[in-house]
């Protein structure tokens, strides 16, 4: 693609972790823009050390938030997505950057993929991050996208029980609306027992909205919840509702996991 039609697409400003092993972090959201055909501004916030068993080191850049904020110069991003913030200065400045989103001429959209550990085990959140994430990230204003253990972490929701209870699912998603955050789509592919998946929509105001599609067999995909966050954003940068942009979202992760086990 030139770079003049690059200038014509939504922009998106993409802020997350560069993976080693080249399956999820920035490699999943550029994946994810050129799908939705969104210009992609990457600003890495941590160099990873992982391959597909392990997460071995996470080195956190510290000077990102001054290059991400050169993207806000012009008033042309359409959304921002933020993935593995990987130390708690990394939280502040992106609420910082949430906040001047939404309180700037124009509001520009935020989604935060709150990654809190890997498929693996590995922690990127000690408890140290998840108190600041509570504290300042949350009342920036961001649209969050957590899975299940997520949401369950974020809220000291028993998981058994938003596993089962689709009631305690939208209750726990009510108690990040109460702490700040302006949209929450909880994805429900880690959800038990079930043939489909459920993702849920919650908004201020407005009553669930449950999306389901059926579940895709066979392996899944490492960078899921990346693609997802990031397909969010290019859904919202291209005008479409959060469910709208859920909706897309969720069938573009499905695919790439029916293209994976194909």
């Amino acid at each position: 693609m030139s770079r003049a039609e690059a200038a014509g697409l939504p922009q998106v400003l993409f802020v997350g972790g560069v993976d080693s092993s080249g399956g999820a972090g920035l490699d999943a959201d550029r994946d994810a823009a050129g799908t939705f055909e969104c210009t992609a501004h990457e600003v890495a916030s941590a160099m990873t050390d992982q391959d597909l068993f392990e997460v071995r080191r996470v080195e956190e850049r510290m000077m990102w938030s001054g290059e991400a904020e050169t993207h806000f110069d012009g008033g042309g991003l359409g959304a921002m997505k933020f993935g593995l913030l990987p130390g708690v200065a990394s939280i502040v400045e992106a609420a910082r950057l949430i906040a001047r989103g939404r309180h700037g001429e124009r509001v520009i959209p935020a989604v935060v993929d709150p990654v809190i550990k890997a498929s693996s085990g590995y922690r990127f959140w000690s408890d140290r991050e998840l108190v600041q994430a509570r504290d300042s990230l949350l009342v920036s204003g961001p649209i969050l996208t957590p899975n299940l253990d997520e949401l369950a972490e974020l809220t000291w929701a028993d998981r058994a029980e938003i596993d089962r209870s689709p009631g305690a699912r939208a209750e726990a998603a009510s108690r990040l609306l109460r702490a700040g955050v302006s949209g929450v789509v909880v994805t429900g592919g880690h959800e038990v027992g079930r043939e489909e998946v459920r993702d849920l929509v919650l908004e201020p105001g407005r009553a669930p909205v449950w999306l389901e599609r059926s579940r895709v067999p066979g392996e899944g995909i490492r960078g899921s919840g990346c693609r997802f966050a990031a397909a969010l954003a290019c859904g919202l940068a291209r005008g479409g509702t959060l469910a709208e942009a859920a909706q897309a979202a969720g069938d573009f992760v499905a695919g790439r996991i029916q293209d994976s086990n194909s």
